[in-house]
C-alpha cells in the first residue's frame, strides 16, 4: 500500500524534467522522511524551469496551506494586476518606438528594419546597413535644409519688420492718433435733418478716434437721436437746460455745456466747434491732429449782404501767425479776427491750467455778456495770450478748408420723425398701358 502511494506521489524523483535537474524529495508517507535529504545546488538552471516551478500546482497548494484565504486572494489579485500592466507596457513599446522614429525622419523617407523570424532571431537583409546609413544621411540633409529655411525666414521677417516700421513712421494715419472732440450745437429748423446728415457723413470718413458731442436745448429730440444712432460715429447727446432769454445766445449756452462736459470727464484730445450749417474738408481733420496747443486757419463765408464771399482768418509765415484778414464791417474792434469754425485747441487747456501756465484758474467759457462781434475773440483770449502760442495750418493759411453758408429760413419747425404726410398739392394718375 505504501508502495502504491509512493508511486502516486506528485513529487518527481531524482532525474531530469525538461532539461532541468530536480531534487528528490521524500514523500510524507515514506519511512525515510525523517531524515531530510540535502539537494546540491543546480548549475546552469534554466529560466523556464524557474517559471514552471513558481507556477506549478504544488507551489500553489503549499501557498494555500501557509497563507490565510484573505491574503491569498489579495496576492492573486496583485499578481494579476502586475501581469496586466506588464502586458500593456510591452504592447505599447512598438507604438512608441514607431512614433519616435517617424518624428526623427522626413515624411517621405523611412528607415529599413530587419525581418524578425518566427524563432525570434533578427535577420537583417544584406543591404540593411546601407539603407540605415542612407536614411541617416537623409535626416542630416533634412535638418540642414530646415535650419537654412529657418534662417531665411528670420531674415525675411526682419526685412518685413523694417519695411513695415518705416511705413508706419511715414504714414500719419497709422501712428497713434489724437482724439478729435467735435462739438455741434443744434436746434429745430427746416434744414436740421439735412445739415446733421451731411455733417455725420463727413465725420464718418474721418479716421478714428473721434467723439461727436451734439447739444440740444431742453430735451433730446427723437429725430436727432435717430440720426446719431444711425451715423456709426461715437457720440454723446447732451441737453442744455438753462433758461433761454435771448435766442441768439442759444449756441453759446450749448457750447458751454459741452465745455463743462469735457472738463468734468477730463477728455484728452483736440476740441473743435463744428456747426452743422458749415461744409468741411477731410484734410482739415487730418491736419487738426497735428495741433499742439492752438491751431487756426482761414474760413470762407458769405458777406453781410450775401452777395459775395469774404475770407476771415490768419495770415501766416509758415506755421507762424503774423496777421489777420480783417472784415471792413468789423474794423479793428476785436483782438483776434477768427471765426468759430476757424480754430481748434488742446482740451487739456480746459481742465489742466497748470500744465499750460495759464495766469488764471477760472474756467474757460464763451461769454454772452459782450457784443456779438466779440464772442469768438473773447473766448480765444482765455485760451492763448497772443499769436506766438498759435499754429497756422493749411499751407501757410492759404488753403480754405471750411465754408460757411447761411441756410436760415423763415420756418423754424421740421416734420415729426422727418416724415412729411401732406406734401402733394395735385395727384396725377398715370395712364394705364
Amino acid at each position: 500500500m505504501a508502495s502504491i502511494r509512493r508511486t502516486l506521489s506528485p513529487v518527481p524523483r531524482a532525474g531530469t524534467v525538461a532539461n532541468v535537474e530536480v531534487c528528490s524529495v521524500a514523500s510524507p508517507l515514506s519511512k525515510s522522511s525523517s531524515s531530510p535529504q540535502n539537494c546540491p545546488p543546480s548549475v546552469g538552471l534554466d529560466h523556464r524551469a524557474f517559471v514552471f516551478s513558481i507556477f506549478s500546482p504544488r507551489s500553489f497548494r503549499a501557498f494555500e496551506r501557509s497563507k490565510p484565504r484573505g491574503q491569498l486572494w489579495r496576492k492573486v489579485l496583485f499578481h494579476f494586476l502586475m501581469c496586466f500592466m506588464v502586458g500593456i507596457s510591452i504592447g505599447l513599446i512598438p507604438l512608441a518606438s514607431t512614433h519616435m522614429s517617424m518624428n526623427l525622419m522626413p515624411k517621405h523617407q523611412a528607415f529599413s528594419f530587419g525581418v524578425i523570424s518566427a524563432a525570434g532571431n533578427l535577420q537583417p537583409p544584406e543591404n540593411a546597413k546601407m539603407n540605415v546609413t542612407a536614411s541617416i544621411n537623409e535626416v542630416v540633409k533634412f535638418n540642414a535644409t530646415l535650419k537654412s529655411a529657418v534662417k531665411e525666414q528670420e531674415l525675411v521677417d526682419e526685412v518685413a519688420s523694417n519695411v513695415s516700421t518705416s511705413q508706419f513712421s511715414e504714414d500719419p494715419y497709422l501712428e497713434s492718433q489724437k482724439l478729435l472732440i467735435i462739438v455741434t450745437p443744434t436746434y429745430n429748423h427746416q434744414f436740421q435733418a439735412y445739415c446733421l446728415h451731411r455733417l455725420s457723413q463727413t465725420l464718418k470718413l474721418v479716421p478714428p478716434p473721434l467723439l461727436w458731442i451734439v447739444v440740444e436745448m431742453t430735451s433730446q429730440s427723437e429725430e436727432t437721436a435717430d440720426i446719431l444712432r444711425s451715423s456709426g460715429i461715437m457720440y454723446r447727446h447732451l441737453i442744455c437746460k438753462t433758461n433761454l432769454t435771448n435766442p441768439r445766445h442759444r449756441s453759446i449756452l450749448q457750447r458751454n455745456v459741452a465745455i463743462a462736459h469735457i472738463e468734468t470727464h477730463r477728455l484728452d484730445g483736440i476740441v473743435y466747434f463744428a456747426d452743422d450749417d458749415n461744409i468741411y474738408s477731410l484734410e482739415l481733420f487730418r491736419q487738426m491732429r497735428e495741433i499742439r496747443r492752438f491751431g487756426t486757419w482761414t474760413v470762407a463765408k458769405q458777406s453781410g449782404d450775401k452777395s459775395s464771399i469774404v475770407l476771415q482768418g490768419p495770415i501766416c509765415n509758415g506755421s507762424q501767425v503774423i496777421g489777420w484778414h480783417i472784415d471792413e464791417s468789423n474794423g479793428k474792434s476785436k483782438r483776434f479776427h477768427a471765426e468759430m469754425p476757424g480754430f481748434a485747441f488742446n482740451s487739456t487747456i480746459l481742465w489742466d491750467p497748470k500744465k499750460w501756465h495759464r495766469p488764471t484758474l477760472e474756467p474757460i467759457r464763451q461769454l454772452g455778456s459782450v457784443k456779438e462781434s466779440l464772442w469768438v475773440s473773447t473766448f480765444i483770449e482765455q485760451v492763448v495770450e497772443d499769436e506766438s502760442q498759435m499754429e497756422g495750418l493749411m499751407d501757410n493759411c492759404t488753403r480754405v478748408m471750411v465754408w460757411h453758408i447761411d441756410l436760415e429760413s423763415l420756418y423754424s419747425f421740421y416734420p415729426q420723425k422727418w416724415v412729411v404726410k401732406n406734401n402733394l398739392d395735385v395727384i396725377l394718375h398715370l395712364p394705364l398701358v
